[in-house]
């Protein structure tokens, strides 16, 4: 095991920047993040609005990703 000091907005980028690889190879490493880092935001400094923001936006890069030229036509 390791620590790495990072900012909520270092955590941001680097879930923003997974979600945009293939769900199945990411999924468990984006849930381990949140929920390592979740907790250890202080109440005074969680944005409910901007973390659901945050996940719809994963949500669409992964299903924009689902949609790619390689995917099958529904």
């Amino acid at each position: 095991m390791i620590d790495i000091n990072l900012s909520i907005n270092e955590v941001n980028a680097i879930l923003l920047a997974l979600a945009k690889q293939p769900y199945e190879a990411v999924a468990p490493l984006i849930e381990k993040i949140r929920e390592q880092s979740l907790p250890q935001v202080p109440p005074d400094q969680r944005n409910d609005d901007r973390r659901a923001k945050l996940g719809r936006d994963l949500e669409e890069v992964i299903n924009k990703d689902d949609d790619g030229p390689d995917s099958p036509v529904h």
